[in-house]
């Protein structure tokens, strides 16, 4: 198995028992222009479970037409804790997978 299928095969392994916070906030925009709430958008890749649907997306999935937008998606946990990541959107078949912040 080569490095890359390898990566797919863990991080979907992972994403099958993961549990997150609930996404609250979810914003899209370019620069010097209007955000955009995404929240609703987003949930539906985020699942009902809050486990990305046991899956991985790729930025053309998650963000179609939306090359070199910034977007930035809040969490909140059980225990009110807040998480979030942020970023610009890649390639539309680079994978959507950021790192949660707190």
């Amino acid at each position: 198995m080569g490095l890359i299928q390898s990566y797919f095969s863990n991080t979907q392994e992972y994403y099958k028992y993961y549990h997150g916070p609930n996404l609250t906030n979810a914003k899209i925009w370019k620069q010097d222009e209007e955000k955009e709430d995404i929240t609703e958008h987003i949930k539906s890749f985020y699942g009902t479970d809050n486990n990305w649907n046991q899956r991985l997306f790729t930025y053309g999935e998650v963000f179609p037409n939306k090359h070199n937008y910034h977007f930035y998606i809040e969490f909140l946990s059980d225990d009110n804790k807040k998480y979030w990541f942020h970023g610009t959107v890649g390639e539309s078949q680079q994978i959507f997978n950021p790192r949660l912040s707190y």
